[in-house]
């Protein structure tokens, strides 16, 4: 996985011309609208409303950037958009690459490459743009995020209830006796009789236990398994291969991939070790999810421990490699000859990642569109970032010793990890005034000694011997403070223990400040003005909100996701984007009724499964030839968003590599542990990898 530090996007910069290659598909792609929301509209914002918006009252060569009717007018010199212009035609590129043509921009410098690589990519993307608003010249509204009882009336706002089944919930279909078998046929059932649809027959038995198989444990069955479910024809065969495979460590090896993938899971950055340096000890994380989900921890109790499982009472050691959620971000190289305000940029970014990954993975929102200005579609204000940028300024990445450790060994671990810093900062200082000499032409010499000895030191410090036993990358509470009155030495210092309440940075800018706000919940998800945290960095406070008082939104997204992983198709097909920008649900009292009772049935990730699996609607065959005088279903739902048949599916590459070691009888089931590189000699389950 790669990470593009988005603190290259606030530099100084001017706009004088832009170009847009736009097309209509561009302006309505919610992927190519939150781009330009969360990197282009920004970098609008500070560093081109100055001269060309309505609010500023200049409008330099006729331009205007600030409303979608502004820019697709143009200015003086004409339209500056231009349907399916060719990226290297484009003006604004042009510009900006400072390739000698008409006019370079910014005039003060060229920018800096990964903000023009941006602006390429949005060209490429058709420059998309939002639906004109039809306020013209006006100027753009002050904010979007309105948040009253309209607003909270949205659909993946609304409290989640169990739904009463459809009138039409009995349909019967000529040759379809299994249907319905659980509440999902139903909802399934209700609409595709509205549609005059009819399901695609129950798959055979060979098929079904391959795709269950698959399914649950990302493993083929083997021929004696096959062999035996053909021929076992008992009422409860289904169900009780459920439970086998529900039950096999594998199961967990197979999901915990798919929640990996949400949590952004990777153990290197070989494309942005530069910038990023990659942590050192991941994979306990990775085996705490594979060993929760075998165990089926409760879903509520999986996010909570994700969050603040270091903040939780009475939980053994060996859980605190659930906070690998957090202590797995990325963390970006800090050179202290930086000014305190380049750092804090920096340091924002790290911030912005987190609030990313955990409001997209558990909720489903954008909330990190809202780090410049309210969010332009959702309910979600800045001062709702900030809250939550305030719970991570409050929280500092370690390493944890995963074993029971006496309080001596953990305040030596604790001293330990802050030296680690004070000599890294040392050492990088201790470079720089080398480097200068250097460039100046004056001796180096005498700074080698003590890069020698700094070196030394890190490394002892690094190799370090305190307790034996396995070690994660996690989180504590502890505040970040930047000290930057030396324009030579920027020093960062965490304090344990003190939390901190963040300003709003203006137009995402950390050396702007506004009012001061306190660490919360997002306003929209609660009852009313929602009460600031209080205990630490608030953590423990804000998982609990997640999945107390989101109204069973968390519920739903994490249903969604796990209908998606069955089907190759979620209910809402941006499982990441339950706002206004997202898709919207096929079958939206499906979600809310099979929500509903995933959190009825203790948020049991299990339960949830075998209620999908267990369904007519999972167990139709792919194919589906109409009878005669049948509408054809292709005509009128050629998506299958209906799901009046199984959808077909590719095997991902890691299921594909294990299953040829399985059927090779090579496959080593050895669970945890480090990974090893996936290379012939390896034949581990490539999780491991």
């Amino acid at each position: 996985m790669r990470y593009v530090p988005a603190h290259l996007i606030f530099v100084t910069a001017a706009c004088g011309l832009l170009s847009f290659g736009s097309s209509a598909s561009a302006a309505t792609d919610p992927a190519g609208l939150e781009f330009f929301e969360k990197k282009i509209r920004p970098l609008l914002v500070q560093h081109c409303y100055a001269c060309h918006s309505a609010r500023s009252g200049k409008s330099e060569g006729g331009l205007r950037l600030d409303t979608p009717e502004a820019i697709l007018r143009g200015g003086e010199s004409g339209k500056i958009f231009t349907p399916g212009q060719p990226t290297a035609e484009s003006p604004l590129l042009e510009a900006v690459s400072y390739n000698g043509g008409f006019v370079d921009m910014p005039p003060d410098g060229r920018l800096p490459a990964p903000l023009i690589a941006d602006l390429r990519r949005w060209v490429e993307l058709g420059a998309p743009l939002p639906e004109p608003t039809g306020q013209g010249d006006a100027p753009a509204p002050q904010t979007t995020a309105v948040i009253d009882a309209r607003t909270r009336n949205f659909w993946s706002f609304r409290p989640v209830e169990i739904r009463p089944l459809p009138e039409s919930a009995g349909t019967a279909w000529p040759g379809q006796a299994q249907w319905p078998r659980r509440r999902i046929d139903h909802f399934i059932g209700h609409q595709l009789a509205a549609r005059g649809l009819q399901p695609a027959p129950m798959a055979d038995r060979r098929t079904l236990i391959r795709r269950l198989s698959y399914d649950l444990t990302g493993l083929p069955p083997t021929w004696e398994e096959v062999e035996a479910f053909v021929a076992d024809r008992s009422p409860t065969a289904w169900e009780q291969l459920t439970e086998r495979l529900l039950a096999s460590p594998r199961y967990g090896e197979r999901w915990g991939r798919h929640w990996l993938d949400v949590a952004r899971y990777a153990e290197d950055n070989p494309t942005n070790e530069s910038t990023c340096k990659p942590p050192r000890f991941p994979h306990p994380y990775r085996d705490w999810v594979i060993r929760s989900l075998n165990e089926d921890l409760p879903y509520d109790e999986f996010v909570r421990r994700q969050l603040a499982a270091d903040l939780m009472d009475g939980l053994p050691p060996e859980e605190l490699a659930a906070t690998g959620f957090l202590g797995l971000s990325p963390v970006y190289h800090k050179e202290p000859k930086l000014s305190a305000d380049v750092i804090a940029t920096i340091v924002a970014d790290e911030w912005d990642e987190r609030i990313d990954t955990m409001t997209r993975g558990f909720l489903g929102l954008t909330v990190a569109c809202a780090r410049c200005h309210d969010h332009k579609f959702d309910p979600i204000r800045t001062e709702d970032y900030y809250s939550l940028a305030g719970v991570m300024a409050s929280t500092r990445l370690v390493e944890w010793p995963l074993a029971r450790v006496p309080a001596e060994t953990a305040k030596q671990l604790q001293d330990t990890n802050e030296a680690i810093v004070d000599v890294t900062l040392r050492l990088s200082y201790a470079k720089i005034m080398q480097k200068t000499a250097k460039e100046a032409g004056e001796p180096t010499e005498p700074f080698q000694p003590r890069v020698d000895e700094l070196e030394a030191e890190l490394k002892a410090l690094k190799e370090r011997k305190l307790f034996d036993g396995p070690v994660v990358n996690g989180v504590q509470d502890a505040g970040l403070w930047i000290d930057g009155s030396d324009p030579a030495w920027t020093t960062l210092e965490f304090r344990t223990g003190t939390p901190r309440d963040l300003p709003v940075f203006l137009r995402g800018n950390p050396a702007k400040h506004g009012e001061i706000v306190p660490r919360r919940f997002l306003e929209v998800l609660s009852p009313s003005a929602p009460a600031p945290f209080k205990q630490g960095s608030g953590r423990l406070e804000l998982a609990s909100a997640i999945v107390e008082q989101s109204r069973g939104l968390a519920a739903r997204v994490m249903v969604n996701r796990v209908w998606g992983w069955h089907f190759g198709q979620p209910l809402v097909r941006t499982p990441s984007n339950f706002g206004q920008l997202g898709d919207r649900p096929s079958h939206p009292e499906l979600l809310d009724d099979l929500a509903a009772r995933f959190v009825l049935h203790g948020w049991s990730l299990k339960w949830l499964h075998r209620e999908i699996v267990l369904s007519a609607t999972w167990r139709q065959s792919a194919v589906h030839v109409p009878a005669a005088g049948e509408t054809d279903p292709q005509a009128v739902d050629g998506a299958n968003r209906l799901l009046w048949k199984m959808n077909r599916r590719r095997l991902e590459p890691e299921a594909w590599r294990d299953a040829v070691l399985l059927a090779g009888g090579q496959l080593d089931q050895t669970m945890g542990g480090q990974s090893q590189a996936l290379d012939e000699k390896n034949t581990r389950r490539t999780v491991y990898g």
